[in-house]
């Protein structure tokens, strides 16, 4: 990123529409690729284009409802859009094949989906036909997710920085360089960029610059509410921070390493860990109202409607609980690991896992209604918008099921 760190600083916050640059001066302490690295046991966590000004009206990725703008749906990370329907016994309406694996969620804003692949390249296609819109160069592979807001794409790279991208064109408005590999998504609330580093770092972008120090690479993407971000590291510690000032409001030891994002809801956030725990916290204290022994390790997100919340682990199992006391209320067995997130859309979860296999499960009763094999393996998270639903696969294709 050329210029000076003022002039840098000034460009990126001119891009989350604040007009001066709020600045970083980049990640440094550069670890390794370790964390991201899905060879190993399993992989890393994880619009309306133009104009100068994307976050001009003050609106965030989850203003709007028709459409998944950012990873999980919305910056609480509720993986939940109670308008959509999903399809009913479906078939693959379209395949976008790209260079490499796919391991990032899809995202669809106006009319597009966009997704990036470890051919390291984010692609940009139109959500009816799969047509490339256009394809932007990122660098490095692309396991982050896209967040659509006020007029930009923003997305991390394994190139060792953030971008801000014009969705009318595929040109960058703005790159946000970092020290080490970036594979969290980011979520952007209030003209606030929120994003992990493999550096350990948690940052703030916008009108409020911070940096906020942990013990590990960080792969989750932060779920933000209540002026809070939330979001777990590698180090085993799950943070609460203040998301003007990036202070630590409050910590929780986990039972092992948090790789899979969180959600908040209602004053509670609940999250996964690698030492398979499930945990449910008072979002304002910290303080465990329950937590679970669900088997083995969550690697992926959780999914939250009004009274349950909807997760999934790596021996294979979905599992519904009571939001308020985690009782389990049903349990599906999918057959393969599960590290795809899962997916809530009007009255069925929809979930992918390591065989390539889709399933939409009634959210009641957690019958199966349908599955669908797609591609090889799927880390991807299901994105669902009207009655379409959009997956990527390690085979590199991105899947549109209608």
């Amino acid at each position: 990123m050329s210029g000076t760190p003022d002039t840098r600083r000034r460009r990126l916050l001119r891009a989350l529409g604040v007009g001066a640059f709020g600045g970083l001066a980049g990640c440094t302490d550069a670890g390794d690729e370790d964390g991201q690295d899905p060879s190993g046991d399993g992989p890393p966590d994880g619009g309306d284009g133009g104009g100068d000004e994307p976050l001009e009206d003050g609106g965030d990725a989850g203003s709007q409802a028709a459409d998944w703008p950012t990873y999980r749906a919305d910056p609480a990370n509720t993986g939940h859009r109670p308008d959509a329907s999903g399809p009913d016994d479906p078939e693959v309406a379209w395949t976008a094949e790209t260079g490499d694996a796919i391991y990032a969620s899809p995202t669809v804003f106006d009319g597009v989906v966009y997704v990036g692949s470890y051919d390291d390249t984010l692609y940009a296609l139109d959500a009816e036909s799969g047509e490339e819109n256009w394809a932007f160069d990122a660098g490095g592979n692309v396991f982050s997710s896209v967040a659509v807001a006020g007029g930009f794409a923003y997305v991390g790279s394994f190139d060792n920085g953030v971008h801000a991208i014009d969705p009318a064109d595929g040109t960058e408005a703005e790159r946000f360089e970092t020290g080490d590999p970036v594979g969290s998504s980011p979520a952007v609330v209030e003209r606030e960029l929120y994003v992990g580093c493999d550096d350990g770092r948690v940052y703030g972008l916008g009108e409020n610059e911070w940096q906020a120090e942990t013990g590990a690479e960080v792969v989750a993407s932060p779920a933000v509410g209540e002026g809070t971000v939330f979001v777990g590291s590698f180090d085993g510690v799950f943070y609460a921070l203040d998301a003007a000032s990036g202070e630590e409001r409050w910590t929780v030891e986990g039972s092992g390493e948090f790789e899979g994002p969180a959600a908040v809801s209602d004053g509670t956030v609940f999250v996964g860990d690698r030492g398979g725990a499930f945990h449910a916290l008072d979002a304002a204290s910290g303080e465990e109202r329950w937590r679970l022994d669900v088997g083995d390790w969550t690697g992926s997100g959780p999914a939250i409607t009004n009274d349950t919340v909807y997760a999934a682990n790596r021996d294979g199992n979905v599992h519904a609980l009571d939001a308020a006391s985690g009782e389990e209320r049903w349990r599906f067995q999918t057959g393969a690991e599960v590290w795809s997130s899962p997916t809530v859309a009007g009255d069925r979860v929809y979930v992918a896992n390591r065989d390539g296999n889709v399933y939409a499960l009634d959210a009641a009763e957690g019958t199966n209604e349908w599955s669908l094999s797609v591609g090889e393996v799927t880390f991807s998270s299901p994105a669902v918008v009207g009655d379409t639903l959009y997956v990527g696969s390690t085979d590199g294709g991105l899947y549109a099921l209608r």
